[in-house]
């Protein structure tokens, strides 16, 4: 008797949506979440990344390609296509708001991704927690932020799911959909060319666990065997070696410093950990070994090569990440980089939640794992919002608002640790209710996402309103001064650059930078412009018709505006001045920060004067707002025709001169006759000192001499 197998019959559409209907459900509710985040958030404030985006989508928007501050640049990241169009909007608040909103629905569209790669393994239910965890986590807090993070999280979860799918079905269609994903991944985050790597290295993996391979292993000698591992071993060097050649980071990092990406890497690895509640990464991790007694599935198989090479492909760039900023710039806990791979942990979190039966050994390792990287994190409860790590922002949080300390944490997070063992021990024991256990497990890990995702929003949006408090109103003032017509931005002394980030960003008719001593901010390229004739006319772009000033440059021209900002410690005037071209200095200030102290040297340039007379110029050095200990301070006051000497202002002669000593508490103003103009006078100040070396409660590092001003006045 034959057996005929019945079809089963084609869903309809509406039970097509009622089966989708959990999964939106979950993505509106998110987006409603984190869209009234993004509503409260007013400013961009992750300075530099997030006005190099917005520099780049500008470019695109207004020229099709992507430049910083007029110089054509790589555009680093197809994100800054996806905003781009936002930039038509004539409104620099109505783009921003739109970006916003924007990143919140692209990031949490992860859920989608997540979902049909936790279907793979697991039934729906499960796979929904997986989907839910995915788009909960901390790092959310980058949704409303310009970064590539909101397009690149949901992409890298895309391209898990094609990977598995390609390598369970090696149907041609997902194989080629798997490897175009992978080959476009670089270009949507240069991290993400760890995609394409763990699309080899999981086809490699299957293909060595193969029924065929396996039954010629079966017929390998000792020597085989040695063959095989030699040749991996050939491999593997010339791998390395052509990597080496091709990146000076990861040459940095696995040559000379090992040592720190063992413990940078255990450091990002801990603040994961964190972030996702422990449990996840317990029981994902052992999930990932196949139970005695079970027969994995095709996409089962697939799914544990693709997160065996996910994991270890992702944490080995974040070591050697870590690693190298080391060496260049600071030592950080690079959890941002890590993120990628919570949908793959919760997947495997989901698939044990399903099948809780897991094996001692590999339960016993992950355990050690978690316990060693809890203990040795570096919480970070010092600090307001730790950005590269958002996994610690929930500790954080704690410790401002519960006072917990980082003894008291760790107390904690081994107690998460401990329960979570119990948890995924309990099948193992008799009259344990293990699915009530289960369910609380799954809503814990969500909890605990939800809260620290809620923490490092409420932080970052703190950062974003002192930002705002300091900066001028409106927004976009220079772009309602100039009426869009192109201005630059000349200043001095610049340590506190945010205020003019923020300038840049809410204004998009400022596409210059520059500085009369250099200390001009990135990104995009700065300058310090060269004086060309004794006249004050400096080096100019064809085409400025307004130059907005820091206090102490004077431009000749009209003076259509100013506003008042607190940047570096103290409040600020910002002038505007439309030119009269060229561009030409009245005078200007040199040495001086914003709050008025001045270091070794300061310096007054004067080009200008009524009727071009001498006159004289009031000197004022002072040490009265520091009344600490600090050094005698030897004053010296030059005056004297001003000269040019390698394209900068420069003393001629001396032709006036004045000294004194400065204490602590003292201050004294000198007036000097001046020659006709250019005149410059110049202040030298030894030794200096530092406040916070003086003082143990100041933690001003700035070296001091005294408060230095100057101003001219006709003969």
């Amino acid at each position: 008797m034959t057996s005929v197998a019945i079809a089963a019959p084609a869903r309809t559409r509406l039970e097509r949506f009622s089966a989708a209907l959990p999964v939106l459900t979950v993505f509106a509710w998110l987006c409603l979440v984190y869209g009234f985040e993004a509503w409260l958030h007013g400013t961009p404030w992750l300075f530099t990344d997030e006005l190099e985006t917005a520099q780049l989508s500008r470019a695109i928007a207004a020229t099709g390609h992507a430049a910083r501050r007029g110089q054509p640049h790589p555009f680093g990241s197809l994100y800054v296509f996806l905003i781009a169009p936002a930039w038509w909007l004539h409104s620099v608040l109505d783009a921003y708001s739109t970006i916003k909103y924007l990143g919140v629905a692209v990031m949490s569209s992860v859920v989608f991704p997540a979902y049909w790669l936790a279907r793979t393994i697991v039934s729906p239910r499960p796979a929904l927690f997986a989907a839910a965890a995915s788009a909960a986590i901390p790092a959310f807090l980058y949704a409303p932020m310009l970064l590539p993070e909101p397009l690149a999280y949901p992409y890298a979860a895309l391209c898990f799911f094609l990977i598995v799918k390609a390598l369970a079905t090696r149907h041609a269609w997902w194989i080629a959909g798997a490897a175009v994903a992978s080959a476009i991944a670089p270009a949507v985050k240069g991290q993400l060319a760890v995609v394409p790597a763990v699309y080899v290295l999981a086809a490699l993996g299957l293909a060595w666990n193969g029924r065929w391979m396996r039954r010629w292993q079966e017929r390998w000698t000792a020597w085989d065997w040695v063959g095989a591992v030699t040749l991996l071993a050939g491999v593997a060097v010339v791998a390395n070696s052509i990597i080496t050649h091709r990146s000076f980071s990861w040459y940095v990092a696995t040559t000379l410093w090992k040592d720190r990406m063992l413990d940078y890497g255990l450091w990002a690895v801990g603040a994961f950990t964190i972030g996702v509640g422990v449990f996840p990464v317990v029981a994902g991790l052992a999930a990932l070994v196949r139970p005695r007694g079970v027969v994995r599935s095709e996409h089962e198989r697939a799914f544990v090569a693709v997160a065996v090479a996910a994991i270890g492909a992702f944490t080995w760039y974040t070591a050697v990440k870590a690693a190298y900023i080391s060496t260049s710039f600071s030592t950080l806990t690079e959890e941002r980089n890590l993120i990628y791979l919570s949908p793959i942990l919760f997947a495997a979190t989901a698939l044990a939640l399903e099948r809780p039966r897991l094996r001692l050994w590999p339960m016993a390792a992950a355990t050690a794992l978690a316990a060693y990287v809890l203990v040795g994190t570096d919480y970070k409860m010092d600090v307001h919002l730790y950005n590269d790590a958002p996994g610690l922002a929930i500790l954080e949080s704690a410790n401002r608002n519960l006072g917990l300390t980082p003894h008291g944490a760790r107390i904690v997070l081994l107690a998460m640790l401990a329960g979570s063992v119990a948890v995924l021990l309990a099948p193992r024991a008799r009259r344990v209710p293990v699915r009530p256990l289960l369910v609380a497990a799954a809503l814990f890990v969500l909890a605990w996402n939800l809260t620290g995702q809620i923490a490092a929003a409420s932080a970052s949006r703190n950062f974003s309103d002192e930002l705002l408090q300091n900066y001028p109103r409106p927004l976009n003032w220079l772009d309602q001064a100039d009426h869009g017509q192109t201005a630059m931005y000349l200043g001095q002394q610049i340590t506190d650059a945010n205020g003019l980030w923020l300038l840049e960003f809410w204004n998009k008719s400022l596409h210059y930078v520059w500085s009369l001593d250099g200390t001009a901010k990135g990104p995009g390229p700065t300058l310090s412009p060269d004086l060309l004739a004794l006249d004050g006319q400096i080096t100019t772009v064809p085409g400025i018709k307004y130059v907005v000033t820091d206090p102490g440059i004077d431009l000749v021209g009209k003076q259509v505006g100013h506003v008042v900002h607190r940047g570096g410690g103290a409040a600020q005037e910002w002038r505007l001045f439309q030119i009269a071209p060229p561009l030409r200095l009245v005078d200007a200030v040199g040495g001086i920060y914003a709050d008025g102290w001045a270091g070794k040297n300061s310096s007054y340039s004067r080009y200008r004067t009524p009727g071009g007379r001498p006159g004289s110029v009031m000197v004022t050095i002072s040490r009265a707002a520091w009344t600490g200990p600090s050094p005698t301070g030897h004053v010296t006051i030059r005056v004297g025709p001003l000269r040019i000497k390698d394209k900068q202002p420069a003393l001629a002669s001396v032709t006036q001169i004045r000294r004194w000593k400065v204490e602590s508490g003292l201050e004294r103003s000198f007036v000097i006759p001046t020659p006709k103009p250019p005149f410059r006078v110049e202040v030298l100040i030894s030794p200096t000192f530092v406040p916070a070396q003086q003082d143990p409660s100041s933690s001003e590092l700035r070296e001091f001499g005294a408060q230095v001003s100057f101003a001219f006045q006709p003969g």
